[in-house]
């Protein structure tokens, strides 16, 4: 291995030497691998990645860009395959209620794409890798389902959860003076607000769920101030999607508080009132453009108001989906087979048909229906205030949906399926169960 280390470029050498520590420590220590894995969400470093075949127009043409979490998942994934050879009693695969809307998801979206390739829709490698990265954040799922067990264990992975949100805050804090829209740390030349947004709103609404359950005053008050101070870097992101989503997510939040809905209810309308006067220039300008952008461009007209180009471009796609899926109506044309569209439904419906239309919002549901049930059960206030923003996120995310690609954000699916596995863990460390 020596001899072949120095027969390499430095930085390859070095990458090797880095793989092999995480490996052992992983292999070693699984919950400090994931200590490791919670950091690297949104602040690992991007090697990036070209286009892998296609027209300009199409998915495959953006590449499939390699972050420093995917090494580190097959890295942690790897580990654990041979941590349970070792330990057999470990088990493969922990059975959890979502084990099987999560597997007939991944077949479908398996088998339309191999559909697609039988057809001459879909490039093979295209595909594969694309198909990779849809599922990687099930990785995280069934990884951290394997070994989380006890309520501390829970409670220090939703720690390190918002001190990576903290300092994702600051580092988007730091880039407004720049006057660009704000975007999560290495996103490459190009950064993504809308990912930012929707990782804040994901954040924001676990972190106000734990404000509300929470009834030590010292933690409240740190979730509270963490709250206000994410809220400047949302605003800064600039994402109409997002702020879109927002509501959504606070009239989840008043509808799983019935003792403060009022209180709520009025706070929302004082706030927005107010918020409207006092919000920066920019942010309110970024909302009107909405509906008075001057362009030369065709733009869709609802009623007296034409939209802007980005919004009309997203709600083309729908009408173009809903003409061009006739032809595949049932698998779809596979993933990567149909052009690139910024709306997630349309989206599952191009590349994956009814089936994966109808077994995706059945995973949905599935993680509503237990995030419920933890919220409902639970006497944990832990448990609760995770159980409360998964409900308040997930209801903002279907909203975001309609102008993102959400659910595929790989930057967002990871904390999101963190959080759904300690939801659900929850309910089995409560229930008694052990192992």
């Amino acid at each position: 291995m020596a001899a072949l280390l120095i027969s390499v470029p430095f930085l390859t050498s070095g990458a090797i030497v880095v793989a092999i520590i995480v490996f052992i420590t992983c292999f070693v220590n699984t919950e400090a691998g994931i200590y490791i894995l919670i950091l690297s969400m949104l602040l690992s470093p991007e090697f990036g990645g070209g286009g892998l075949g296609g027209g300009s127009s199409t998915t495959a043409s953006r590449g499939v860009t390699i972050r420093a979490e995917d090494l580190l998942l097959v890295i942690l994934g790897f580990a654990w395959l041979v941590r349970m050879a070792v330990h057999k009693e470990l088990g493969l695969i922990r059975q959890t209620p979502l084990n099987r809307p999560i597997g007939h998801y991944t077949l479908i979206c398996l088998f339309a794409t191999g559909m697609g390739m039988i057809w001459g829709h879909v490039n093979g490698m295209t595909g594969f890798f694309y198909v990779l990265k849809y599922i990687e954040y099930f990785v995280v799922y069934f990884i951290v389902a394997n070994y989380v067990r006890s309520y501390t264990q829970i409670r220090r992975f939703t720690t390190v959860m918002l001190v990576t949100a903290f300092i994702v805050g600051i580092i988007a804090v730091l880039q407004i003076p720049s006057g660009q829209r704000v975007s999560a740390p290495f996103e490459g030349e190009k950064g993504e607000p809308n990912t930012l947004g929707g990782y804040l709103l994901l954040v924001g609404a676990i972190t106000a769920g734990l404000a509300f359950q929470i009834k030590d005053v010292g933690p409240r008050r740190m979730l509270i101030a963490l709250l206000a101070f994410l809220i400047v870097p949302f605003l800064a992101t600039l994402s109409r999607g997002s702020y879109l989503a927002l509501p959504f997510v606070y009239m989840a939040l008043v509808a799983l508080t019935p003792k403060k809905r009022v209180v709520m209810i009025l706070a929302m309308i004082g706030v927005g009132t107010i918020g409207w006067v006092v919000m920066p220039s920019v942010v309110k300008e970024r909302i009107m453009y909405t509906f008075n952008q001057r362009s030369t461009s065709e733009r869709v007209q609802v009623g007296n108001v034409k939209l802007d180009t980005s919004t009309s471009e997203r709600l083309n796609s729908w009408k173009e989906v809903g003409e061009d899926i006739v032809e595949s109506p049932i698998w779809g044309f596979g993933v990567t087979g149909y052009g690139f569209m910024d709306a997630q439904y349309p989206r599952v419906v191009a590349e994956t048909g009814i089936l994966g239309l109808v077994t995706f919002l059945l995973l949905v549901g599935a993680v509503f229906r237990e995030a419920l049930a933890v919220f409902r059960r639970s006497q944990v206030p832990l448990y609760r205030g995770l159980a409360m923003g998964l409900v308040a996120g997930l209801t903002g995310f279907m909203v975001h949906s309609i102008g993102a690609n959400t659910f595929i954000i790989v930057r967002v699916m990871e904390p999101f399926w963190l959080v759904v596995d300690m939801v659900i863990s929850s309910a089995k460390i409560e229930g008694g169960e052990t192992a």
